[in-house]
């Protein structure tokens, strides 16, 4: 699939298979949107979405970057705006940012925030490139590449995210070594 729609009942706290559900169509490269349903036999007071949102999103962290929508099979509440969140997602999954834009956004970041030293010596990110989309996917070519750790991994993906968004879309970012000159 493309984007997998995550339906739950929002009557009810998300169970550890509707998590799992998520993580396994985020893995894959889908785009994914969560779809609260039966919300019209939820007791609204006020911020009643805002903060089953943030529960949602405290319970798993890759769902920080999808879209929740609530709606009411019943009623037909909100759900055609679900049609068009499915197109907006599957616009993001496929966006593709040029090259020169991406080498700026990594070298903002790192002027920010340095890669940390691998074994004593400064890793330095050269080249950076998207090499594919449907999920987008960008390649840092590093000096190092085994000094770049999961910390930093997630600095960049969060750098990313709050340049381009790609909402409801997992990214994918690579790190590969320069190849060594050939005599």
């Amino acid at each position: 699939a493309d984007v997998c729609l995550l339906v739950i009942d929002s009557t009810e706290p998300i169970s550890v298979q509707d998590l799992k559900i998520a993580e396994r169509a985020w893995d894959a490269g889908c785009g994914l949107i969560v779809v609260a349903n039966k919300w019209d036999l939820v007791k609204k007071e006020t911020n009643t979405a805002v903060e089953f949102e943030r529960q949602l999103r405290e319970r798993a962290r890759l769902l920080r970057w999808v879209p929740i929508i609530f709606t009411s099979a019943l009623t037909g509440q909100r759900v055609q705006r679900t049609l068009d969140l499915i197109l907006d997602v599957a616009a993001e999954r496929s966006r593709r940012i040029p090259t020169s834009e991406v080498n700026d956004v990594v070298e903002l970041l790192e002027r920010r925030n340095q890669p940390p030293h691998y074994r004593g010596r400064l890793v330095k990110l050269l080249y950076s490139t998207q090499v594919a989309t449907a999920p987008p996917t960008f390649v840092i070519f590093a000096n190092h590449p085994k000094g770049i750790t999961d910390n930093y991994m997630r600095y960049l993906h969060n750098g990313f995210r709050e340049r381009w968004g790609f909402t409801g879309s997992p990214i994918r970012i690579r790190i590969r070594g320069r190849r060594e000159e050939q005599s």
